[in-house]
């Protein structure tokens, strides 16, 4: 049993490693990535994220500004006269595209230039389709003007969610990078470690943008209090200034990994922030986190080996939790974050992956145990005969537990049986056989007074005695064991049968046997011999129990389902206090001079042959008039 479990475990462990290794090997399968995502967002908004960088602003294009400066889209003489008032900013990154000329007021492309040329450190957006082909520039005179391009294209995962940025992409006609907005920002002020960080990363790569506290965004202006001078120009020196769309339902909003919707220029200045400090997440390698769920899988497993049932599903919540939380303090603090599908697929599975295994070995071991121990693999083939060959029994823990209880409740009965037979024999047995020495040794010493014909009857006495001990325990352990030999019999004659044999003693007694055949058709399948020793048993005692000149009755009487065989003496009845055990093994009626106490033995063995017979054994008695023993069998016996 224990080399099996041990094969279970190591079989358990290889599993759970194999699985949490192939789950993080393959972390973008569509229902592993979901989970990862999920996850994810779920420790962004448990982290404490970083606060908003005061170096970047942000004017906002709200509703308020639209209801105080006219309907969207506003001439590009209006973005010009804003440029003017941000001269102060380290750069401003225009987050409007101008891919076409103004169709109403063309003059003011050229206006929007020249502020543009002016202030001489302002980022115009492309965008570059998701396939890489078409690329959206600035016309070429705000193009020729503004110190750099930016793109702005963003690609949310399948979920719909934003979570990664392309801080270089690579054009499907294999021109050079395109550079991401915020990469372009950092240039233009000269952020020399953040542009060469950002570079040693490979083209085409996506960084996991760490977003900002959602509860305090960065510094937010109104765009018209910005252009009629109700923000001073001081608020923006030395600072990056993002100008974007802000109101509902202009420009876009998408949904990030910190719960809602997060405007567009929000997000870039997110971006810019990651790419300043170097904020961004990074994804542990693939090997590092297949150790880590090893180095997890490995405790949890030698815990579900070792405690009990409710000790290790709390170690495997406790283990998944912990887990949890630390992946969730690694990213806060180191911004390093490992997909957790694949070790938590293992640790979830440990648990019922363990109790079944370890079931499937325990029940086996029973079920050996039981066969070996005879005990029936059926709940309702309870009889000494059933064998557990050839039957196949329910599959179920509970059931299985039921039988073991069975086998349980047998060896305790065995082991009861076996010190009852132990009493027997050093007493019962041993009894006789002294008497037969002592008188013996009598004889030896007082040949005078003993004579060889009282020396001779007494040991007859003795004999007979033993020879009927002997009897009654090999009947006994017969009716408990051996096959029954059943065939249809008439339960009638066999009671009348009974009654004839102890007719003689009856009469010698004056005792009134009393048996009325009543019922032709009682017929069932029994051993005849075996039932017919348990009613001579009752009629035995019935004899001896009742006084000279009384009756002894026997009588069999149905309700349709049983048969009830009943003998009633005349006797002294039975005491409340011996009724409960009157039908276990070695309990002795009470005896007088003229009654000497049975073996222990009759009563027992009636038991057990109903019992054998799907019946059972009873007794009604009333101190002073007499008692009531009854067999039942059922009809279909």
């Amino acid at each position: 049993m224990r080399r099996r479990l041990l094969l279970e475990w190591l079989a358990l462990v290889a599993t759970l490693a194999l699985l949490s290794t192939a789950l993080t090997v393959w972390k973008d399968l569509p229902g592993i990535r979901d989970i990862n995502h999920r996850v994810y967002d779920l420790s962004m908004q448990a982290a404490r994220n970083p606060s908003p960088s005061p170096d970047i602003a942000i004017i906002a294009i709200d509703d308020a500004s639209i209801d105080a400066l006219g309907y969207w889209p506003w001439r590009r003489s209006v973005h010009a006269a804003l440029l003017d008032r941000l001269h102060g900013a380290r750069a401003v990154g225009l987050d409007l595209i101008f891919s076409d000329p103004h169709p109403a007021h063309p003059q003011d492309d050229l206006v929007l230039a020249q502020a543009i040329a002016r202030h001489g450190r302002v980022v115009l957006p492309e965008v570059l389709s998701p396939d890489g082909r078409h690329r959206i520039e600035p016309i070429p005179p705000l193009a020729r003007a503004a110190a750099a391009l930016g793109r702005i294209d963003a690609r949310p995962d399948p979920d719909g969610t934003l979570r990664t940025i392309e801080p270089r992409r690579t054009p499907a006609d294999g021109g050079p990078p395109l550079a991401h907005f915020s990469l372009a920002l950092a240039r233009v002020t000269g952020q020399e470690a953040a542009v060469a960080r950002t570079l040693a990363i490979p083209p085409d790569t996506a960084m996991r943008v760490h977003f900002t506290d959602p509860a305090r965004h960065h510094a937010l202006y109104p765009y018209a209090a910005v252009l009629n001078g109700q923000v001073p120009e001081t608020a923006f020196q030395d600072r990056i200034v993002l100008v974007g769309a802000w109101a509902s339902g202009l420009g876009d909003h998408l949904s990030t990994p910190v719960g809602g919707l997060t405007a567009g220029v929000s997000i870039l200045a997110d971006t810019l922030q990651n790419l300043q400090d170097g904020l961004w997440i990074r994804i542990a390698p693939t090997w590092l986190t297949a150790l880590a769920g090893l180095g997890l899988i490995l405790p949890v497993c030698l815990g579900l080996g070792v405690l009990s049932a409710r000790r290790g599903l709390a170690g495997v919540l406790a283990a998944s939790l912990l887990f949890l939380a630390m992946d969730t303090l690694l990213l806060q603090q180191a911004g390093y974050w490992l997909p957790p599908a694949g070790i938590l697929a293992a640790l979830v599975l440990a648990y019922p992956l363990w109790s079944w295994r370890s079931q499937e070995a325990s029940l086996s071991h029973i079920d050996a145990e039981l066969e070996r121990l005879r005990i029936p693999l059926r709940l309702d083939d309870s009889g000494p005969d059933a064998t557990a060959s050839g039957q196949a029994g329910p599959d179920t823990l509970p059931e299985r537990a039921v039988r073991l209880h069975q086998a349980v409740t047998r060896l305790k009965q065995a082991t009861r049986a076996q010190e009852e037979t132990l009493s027997f024999l050093s007493h019962d047995m041993r009894s006789p056989q002294s008497a037969i020495l002592a008188i013996i040794e009598l004889r030896r010493q007082a040949p005078d007074r003993w004579t060889e014909e009282a020396v001779l009857a007494h040991i007859e006495r003795q004999t007979h005695a033993t020879l009927e001990l002997v009897d009654h325990f090999v009947q006994l352990g017969r009716a408990e064991s051996a096959p029954l030999n059943r065939h249809p019999a008439y339960l009638d004659d066999l009671i009348q049968e009974c009654c004839d044999r102890r007719w003689p003693q009856a009469e010698r007694r004056a005792i009134e046997l009393r048996f009325e055949a009543r019922h032709p058709e009682a017929v069932a399948d029994i051993d005849a011999e075996l039932m017919g020793r348990a009613i001579g048993n009752l009629l035995d005692n019935a004899l001896l129990y009742s006084p000279a000149h009384s009756a002894v009755e026997c009588s069999l009487e149905s309700d349709g389902r049983r048969w009830r065989i009943h003998v009633q003496d005349a006797g002294p009845g039975i005491p409340p206090e011996q009724m409960e055990r009157l039908f276990s093994r070695f309990q002795r009626l009470p005896g007088d001079a003229h009654k000497p106490a049975g073996s222990g033995l009759g009563l027992a063995f009636v038991r057990t042959v109903a019992q054998r017979h799907g019946g059972q054994a009873s007794c009604a008695s009333v101190p002073g008039q007499g008692a009531r023993f009854t067999i039942s069998i059922p009809v279909e016996s």
